[in-house]
Order: structure tokens, then C-alpha cells, then sequence
């Protein structure tokens, strides 16, 4: 299930509302204009599921829509070069997301790598997000 943006930015804001309950810790709150790292994915993947699922459903947004950049920039290159492909594989992370992921998988995924590579989570979320789907997902040849 993909969350359109409206639906991911209502769960944004309501996440901090909801981090200030009796129930959820308040450090599950996302900082605006702050560097999430792997280790506050980790934990929202433990104590926030939702949470952690609409910000990955963020990262693969980007990912997409800088890969769609890429293409249409690249145009005059053709599709078949190495250059393309190189082009292709520096700009996306070298993943190719498989058309019928859910979010609920890409998830599961991402949160296992955090689980499983506990010694990287003080790198940028982001980073170790690409990471996990290029293991995951590999397309192109390093």
C-alpha cells in the first residue's frame, strides 16, 4: 500500500501529538530540519511502526523521483551506455525496487537491516535505507 503525500504528512503531524500521550515515549517524535539517523529508525521500527513505515515511504519517494530526474536529464544519453547505467546507479543507490513492494514489506526490510547491522546506526537513515534495498533489491553490476 502506498500512502499518498497528504495521508504521510497527516501522519507526520499527528505523530509528535501522539509521541506526547501516556502511551508512546516522546523521543519517538520526529525533529523537523533534523538528521535522522539509523539508530532513531531502529527505534521507531521497535515502538512506532507507522511512523518509521512513512518516513521509508518517504526515502523511496525521493529515490524515484530522483531516479525520474535522472532519466529525463540523461535523455541525450543513450539508454544502453555504460554511461547511462552509471548515471542510473550513482543517483538511485544501485536498487530496483520490484513493482508490487508493499510498503508494509519495504518496511519489514529496512527495519531487519537496522536490527541486523546495529553497528552502522549512527549514519544518516537515509543512507542505510538505500543500503538495505541494494542488497535486497540489486540491479546493476558494481
Amino acid at each position: 500500500m502506498r500512502l499518498s503525500p497528504s495521508t504521510a504528512a497527516l501522519l507526520i503531524l499527528l505523530a509528535p501529538q501522539a509521541a506526547l500521550s501516556d502511551e508512546a515515549p516522546q523521543a519517538a517524535a520526529p525533529i523537523i530540519g533534523h538528521l535522522v539517523t539509523g539508530k532513531q529508525l531502529d527505534e521507531w521500527c521497535e515502538e512506532n511502526r507507522a511512523l518509521a513505515s512513512v518516513y521509508i515511504q518517504g526515502i523511496l519517494d525521493e529515490a524515484q523521483r530522483t531516479k525520474n530526474l535522472t532519466i529525463r536529464a540523461t535523455k541525450q544519453t543513450p539508454k544502453n551506455s555504460s554511461r547511462y547505467e552509471h548515471y542510473l546507479q550513482q543517483f538511485v543507490g544501485a536498487f530496483c525496487l520490484p513493482s508490487d513492494l508493499s510498503n508494509a514489506k519495504a518496511t519489514a526490510i529496512a527495519c531487519k537491516w537496522m536490527a541486523e547491522h546495529s553497528w552502522q546506526l549512527e549514519r544518516p537513515a537515509s543512507a542505510l535505507i538505500a543500503r538495505s534495498y541494494k542488497f535486497a533489491f540489486p540491479c546493476l553490476e558494481e
